[in-house]
């Protein structure tokens, strides 16, 4: 997808002709601007940026995730914290996802003007999936009060220099690395 093209806010794909987003239904009549793809993965749009520098990110990306993985693992994954996917069935828990948050839920709820963009989960086993939070507690002593989860289906992340400085920070935070 050229980075000139713009997208959803929320998952990053083109949002169709109608008021709601075709790939993940989220109402867009509040957003004042689609951001273009190359700002909702974080980066400036270059004009003379070579193909091969996408392939070059991809691979190090790629690699960081993996080098993060192994680590991890060999350590016994700390960090990780467990993330609902989904509703709870009958007399039954809801389904869970132990993951590390790469990035948080970056949400402003009480200035204006309002903004949500979801944040990205990595799961040990090297899937990415997309952060939800939901403010819960209107009218209540613990107000306000978030509840976060993820998404059961894993989404794709485009490599990108946010995302390569994103997984380092949790390799230090998690690893001391």
């Amino acid at each position: 997808m050229e980075p000139s093209r713009r997208v959803c806010p929320f998952c990053g794909e083109p949002p169709g002709e109608g008021v709601f987003c075709a790939a993940c239904g989220r109402n867009l009549a509040a957003v004042e601007r689609l951001p273009t793809r190359a700002e909702w993965e974080g980066r400036a749009p270059a004009e003379d940026e070579p193909p091969e520098r996408g392939a070059e990110q991809a691979e190090r990306c790629t690699r960081a995730v993996a080098d993060f993985l192994a680590a991890a693992a060999a350590a016994g994954n700390p960090g990780t914290a467990p993330f609902t996917t989904g509703k709870p069935g009958m007399f039954r828990r809801a389904p869970e996802l132990d993951a590390w948050v790469v990035r948080p839920v970056d949400r402003e709820d009480f200035e204006e003007p309002h903004r949500y963009e979801p944040g990205l989960l990595l799961a040990p086993d090297g899937r990415f999936h997309r952060l939800d939070s939901e403010l819960r507690g209107w009218g209540q002593r613990e107000f306000p009060r978030y509840e976060h989860t993820a998404s059961p289906e894993p989404v794709d992340v485009p490599a990108s220099d946010r995302l390569l400085a994103e997984v380092q920070a949790l390799s230090r935070a998690v690893l001391g690395a």
